[in-house]
């Protein structure tokens, strides 16, 4: 379970006596790009114990969520598809109860539901509910009070969730159950607009911490640019999914649009039953993996949509300090610490035992080498080394042959592509070649699952110097490139071995002047007590 950009360096939260730096409380830690959260649990007993957490929330803050999806006319056909996902179609398909059984609809609240359900006891997490045609509201999730939105696991006493049942009580054109407010129709023309104004009003509203959109729809509606303007500025993520044979993530479409200006991703699922999938499959952009160890025992945890993790051990009693740390894609890595006792129990295993719980996978790791200077905006060659987390990356024989893949993409929330791929040798290396293009500006490298081990990512550092772009002058030349050293550092223009330009690095960048052919020129900087060197 792996998602990530292209990373600028590398930072680390350090954790000390069960509470991070930074002013964090116990079971907080906050990072550059990020921070991660360690729930306390809930009087474990010897056993299997399950660890939780969230990555992406700073203390105090709040994560907001609303499921925006579609009600016009046109989601009432086509019907007779399995929504529920037991293999066949039935009643339970129907899950607004309005006689239309597998529709469109349907099959959007199903994944409603689902994404609602794998993300119930996540901490620091309430969601909402917009329903759109011509007309959107934001469902009032309180029969008694007023509530835009509540904890995805609260019922109020009810047998549902609120959210779950709210969902369901929306069939074409109209929202039911304590709104009871009419929708409108087909929605064409202005669909798009209505839903992510009423959604962006309700997320402003909600306490300070990340804001997201899970966006479901069928159709094509325009969104008008001043209306994606007011998305963009807002910084609420949203994540688009096309739902049926006409749905698309083209780049000229509007779910593209909309995911793409906040850096998310648009998925299509062709059909409506496949929507679920999509869902609860879905992973923060952001987050390239959580790892908790114990005692040296490492285990890879599960990522939800919202960032909430969760990693389970069989332990035996004890007292226990675990560790977890989260990959970012911004290349951080915030880790936290938490310490907790583990009582008895009877047909528990040994007193101190650790190890993962069955079906569980040992973390991986994977480090990339910082890459060479280049004039291209990416690195040709990639290489680096896979191993375990024991605290420090180790390598092992049981990843030799393991699969070892190079993704690029273009822009922030589309799907990475190989480009190229190798495997693990028995020293822990890999080794990655490509021919880059102009139009892929992010890389990671991404480890596939191997035997009882889990698939891990790591984003490739920015070269030192990149993307060198070289334009006439008249008789001279002059050559700009971009550069990770630090500003106010001297970068020198070479013709065999002689000075004849010079140049400071300023905002992460340098232009340096030459003459006659580009060729047989070089560039040198100092970085850290190291000498770089670029051949023209």
């Amino acid at each position: 379970m792996v998602t990530g950009l292209r990373a600028v360096g590398l930072a680390t939260a350090l954790v000390v006596g069960g509470a991070a730096f930074l002013g964090a409380g116990p079971g907080q830690a906050a990072a550059a790009g990020g921070a991660i959260t360690f729930d306390a649990p809930n009087a474990p007993t010897a056993g299997t114990v399950r660890l939780t957490g969230t990555v992406g929330l700073a203390p105090g803050e709040v994560d907001s969520v609303m499921y925006v999806f579609d009600a016009t006319n046109s989601t009432a056909s086509p019907a007779g598809s399995d929504c529920s996902g037991n293999g066949t179609v039935g009643s339970e398909d129907d899950f607004n109860a309005d006689g239309s059984v597998g529709d469109v609809l349907d099959c959007e609240i199903a994944g409603v539901v689902a994404l609602n359900h794998s993300v119930a006891t996540t901490s620091g997490l309430q969601a909402g509910v917009v329903a759109f045609a011509n007309r959107a509201v934001a469902a009032d999730l309180d029969p008694v009070g007023s509530a835009t939105f509540l904890p995805p696991g609260y019922t109020g006493g009810d047998a549902r969730p609120r959210v779950e049942t709210v969902a369901r009580s929306v069939t074409q054109g109209r929202i039911g159950l304590y709104d009871e407010a009419p929708l409108g129709g087909s929605g064409a023309g202005t669909a798009f607009n209505n839903a992510i104004r009423v959604a962006l009003s309700a997320l402003a509203s909600a306490p300070p911490g990340p804001k997201q959109i899970m966006f479901l729809s069928d159709g094509q509606s325009p969104i008008d640019d001043d209306v994606l303007a007011q998305l963009t500025a807002s910084g609420v993520e949203l994540r688009s999914f096309g739902v049926g044979a006409g749905a698309s993530c083209a780049t000229f479409g509007s779910l593209y649009k909309m995911a793409s200006a906040t850096g998310e991703a648009c998925t299509v699922s062709p059909t409506p039953a496949s929507l679920v999938a999509g869902l609860t499959g879905s992973d923060p952009d952001a987050i390239l993996g959580v790892t908790v160890s114990i005692r040296g025992v490492a285990v890879a945890a599960d990522l939800n949509a919202f960032g909430g993790w969760t990693a389970s051990f069989d332990l035996g009693a004890g007292t226990y300090t675990a560790t977890a740390t989260a990959t970012l894609a911004s290349g951080a890595s915030p880790a936290v610490r938490r310490t907790f006792v583990v009582a008895a129990a009877s047909d528990s295993p040994d007193p101190g035992t650790v190890r993962p719980s069955q079906g569980g996978l040992n973390a991986t790791v994977v480090k990339v080498d910082p890459p060479a200077p280049t004039r291209s905006v990416l690195p040709k060659r990639v290489t680096g080394v896979a191993g375990v987390p024991r605290p420090k990356l180790t390598t092992t024989r049981k990843l030799s042959g393991a699969h070892v893949l190079l993704q690029a993409r273009a822009a922030l929330g589309d799907p990475w592509t190989t480009v190229a791929h190798d495997r693990v040798n028995r020293a822990g290396g890999f080794a990655l070649t490509w021919h880059p293009k102009l139009s892929l500006r992010y890389l990671r490298v991404t480890l596939l699952p191997h035997g009882k081990y889990a698939s891990s990512a790591a984003a490739v550092p920015s070269p030192e110097v990149s993307a060198c772009r070289v334009k006439k002058h008249g008789a001279g030349w002059s050559v700009t490139c971009l550069t990770t050293v630090r500003s106010g550092s001297t970068a020198s223009l070479l013709a065999d071995g002689r000075v004849v330009d010079r140049a400071r690095v300023h905002d992460g960048g340098f232009r340096l002047h030459g003459h006659g052919s580009v060729s047989g020129h070089a560039i040198a900087l100092t970085a850290g007590g190291r000498h770089l060197r670029l051949d023209l």
